[in-house]
């Protein structure tokens, strides 16, 4: 079922970059078909992540575990993005991919014309406010992950305070309704062939080929880098950590053939975490690191986005030092979290990082935007790989976080080594 989806996904996609070309003025109106996929899979996101945080820590059975997870987690995410960062200032710098891309016309100098007032509002009093949800239902409504993330934590510690008499028939239950969820996404998936077409026909068909060449050098400079990141910065943690990240690739293949396609990281999140089960990873990871990755360890993102403020620069002469970019990588690390969560995010973090700094001119974003839909392609892409090797590492460093055997079987993790017995042992 697996090869042959990914095969259907494959061949929707080509077919649907094919009708874009060809019949552009219809390719643009299936976009809904996209859309109607994506919020689909959105439905069954918000239960799922809270059945797995409370499963996940309810077989952890303690708060020091909990913490010790969500510790090792953010410390890997700071370390990973900002060496994103500075691999995607670097290759921008090398490169120069604004060198010879003409001004845009007539493109407006008004913050307000890229995002809105409520995306504009990234300041951290307003992030951590938003963080914790004014009731439960209102985290499952909105479909804010990282609010479910807080409420599910809550949930689960209260479990935990509770007899065994209370809380073993409430995580049973979770456990069987997490069962349910994963099979509704199993269903929806069916549908990822429909819903790639939808996507890939509407981005040729509005953007057009043209479009692309026009800003080529930015688009391949931003794939390249994040290609580099993935072979250099992802492999060699994966190698640290003992395991194949071409085999972990290959398991994820179908996910990240729909990210590719739809250019949305969400529309796998339910899949990434169930995947990530079977190559041996435990739900008390799981459940803590995927959710909190999808907002914080946005790999590609972080790569990309400097990219697009120094190219911004470069398209305009504006000369960016070693200290102007150094504010850049301040900025980011501050703004990238207070975006955390939003719809499009990686778009309002390059807006907000270009009006914050000031350093190259606000309607040089109109130039990214053009060419934003063939980038987040290729973001969406490494940060949910980025996610997956993040709770892969963290499991591997966890006590019990994940099972060598199946992980050897499926990633090529180095088993564990057996303890020789000692003379007195024998």
């Amino acid at each position: 079922m697996i090869a042959s989806t990914s095969l259907q996904v494959l061949v929707a996609a080509v077919a649907a970059a094919v009708f874009g070309i060809a019949a552009p003025h219809y390719a643009a109106g299936l976009q809904p078909l996209a859309n109607i996929f994506i919020s689909l899979v959105q439905v069954a996101i918000a239960p799922i992540v809270f059945l797995v945080i409370v499963t996940g820590i309810m077989t952890a059975g303690e708060l020091k575990s909990v913490g010790r997870v969500a510790l090792k987690a953010l410390l890997y995410f700071e370390v990973v993005t900002t060496v994103g960062m500075l691999l995607g200032l670097a290759a921008v710098n090398l490169l120069h991919p604004g060198a010879g891309v003409p001004k845009p016309k007539h493109a407006s100098d008004q913050l307000s014309s890229y995002v809105s007032a409520d995306q504009h509002n990234t300041s951290l009093t307003s992030f951590l406010s938003k963080l914790v949800p004014s009731n439960a239902v209102g985290a499952f409504a909105t479909g804010g992950v990282l609010q479910v993330l807080i409420f599910a934590v809550l949930f689960a510690l209260t479990l935990l305070a509770l007899p065994r008499t209370i809380s073993a028939p409430v995580t049973a239950a979770c456990a069987t309704l997490s069962t349910v969820f994963f099979k509704m996404i199993a269903l929806i998936m069916l549908l990822a062939p429909i819903g790639t077409f939808g996507a890939v026909a509407a981005t040729v068909g509005k953007y057009g080929p043209e479009t692309l060449t026009a800003l080529v050098k930015l688009v391949l400079v931003s794939i390249l880098a994040l290609v580099a990141f993935v072979l250099l910065v992802l492999g060699v943690v994966a190698r640290l950590a003992g395991f194949r990240l071409l085999r972990l690739i290959r398991v994820l293949r179908k996910e990240l053939l729909v990210v590719l396609g739809t250019a949305s990281s969400e529309a796998v999140l339910p899949q990434l975490m169930e995947r990530l089960e079977t190559v041996g990873c435990r739900r008390k990871v799981i459940g803590l690191v995927v959710p909190a990755g999808f907002s914080f360890n946005l790999d590609g993102v972080a790569v990309v986005v400097p990219i697009c403020v120094v190219f911004i620069g470069q398209v305009y002469g504006v000369p960016m030092s070693a200290g102007h970019q150094l504010t850049l990588f301040a900025v980011f690390l501050l703004l990238s979290k207070g975006t955390a969560g939003v719809s499009g995010s990686a778009f309002v973090t390059l807006a907000n990082t270009v009006a914050a700094t000031a350093l190259v001119p606000i309607a040089g974003l109109a130039l990214v935007l053009s060419v934003d839909r063939f980038l987040s392609m290729a973001r969406a892409a490494t940060n949910v790989l980025g996610n997956a090797v993040a709770t892969v590492v963290v499991a591997r460093f966890e006590p019990d976080g994940i099972d060598r055997v199946v992980a050897a079987r499926e990633i090529g993790m180095t088993p564990a080594k057996t303890p020789v017995p000692q003379p007195e042992q024998l």
